[in-house]
């Protein structure tokens, strides 16, 4: 298989390259096979094979690179990753987190028990592009996620909800309730939290207001 590249690869890279077999050319007019533009994963070509391409070592400026840290999330084995949150999942810090490889679009990270994460669900022609990412120390200051509440419906709920976020310095970027004909209220929360102890404290205070059933984190 021929590797083609926008960047130099480093002298490290080129050994581990060939080592695998792969060949390395400059040329990227028609390219043949993968693209590795530094391991950056914004082209848009990912057969089985690019995870272990850009773990053999392709680099920025010649210099070799076996991590790239973006947004709070370590990638080993890569450089200059593009990291976006899955919004099926809305993973924080401190929860356990999976990365995909997507096309086009760089590693989109997954709570590890998101549905569309299962390894049962997983398609076999995809096996190479889930990889393992891990929580760095470089997090943000906070992360959105989002939080479901099923309650009795009546009145002062939405109320006591926002006395909670209020006590608990939890930002809410949109609220979205409505009534259900069999006396419920089903309430959808975006919030901004540092990490995952304080969404467990948020949901925690929750579920202790009068009235309310349930408070989940959807997934899937």
């Amino acid at each position: 298989m021929n590797i083609k590249t926008y960047n130099k690869i480093s002298a490290a890279g080129l050994n581990r390259l060939a080592a695998k077999g792969y060949a390395y050319g400059d040329e990227v007019e028609n390219p043949v096979g993968a693209i590795v533009r530094s391991a950056s994963l914004h082209e848009t070509e990912f057969p089985k094979s690019l995870l272990a391409i850009a773990r053999a070592g392709a680099g920025t400026n010649n210099i070799p690179i076996d991590r790239c840290s973006e947004q709070g999330i370590v990638v080993e084995g890569l450089t200059n990753c593009l990291v976006k949150f899955s919004k099926c999942c809305t993973p924080v810090p401190g929860d356990d987190i999976v990365g995909f490889i997507t096309r086009g679009y760089g590693i989109s990270v997954h709570r590890a028990d998101c549905p569309n994460a299962d390894p049962a669900r997983r398609k076999p022609e995809e096996a190479g592009r889930w990889i393992n990412v891990s929580w760095g120390s470089n997090t943000r200051e906070s992360y959105r996620t989002t939080l479901e509440v099923v309650a009795k419906d009546r009145l002062n709920l939405i109320v006591d909800i926002s006395t909670v976020l209020s006590s608990t310095k939890t930002h809410v970027s949109s609220l979205n309730a409505r009534s259900t004909p069999d006396g419920f209220a089903l309430i959808t929360l975006d919030t901004d939290v540092s990490d995952s102890q304080q969404l467990q404290t948020v949901m925690r205070r929750i579920e202790q207001i009068s009235g309310v059933m349930r408070v989940t984190r959807p997934a899937g």
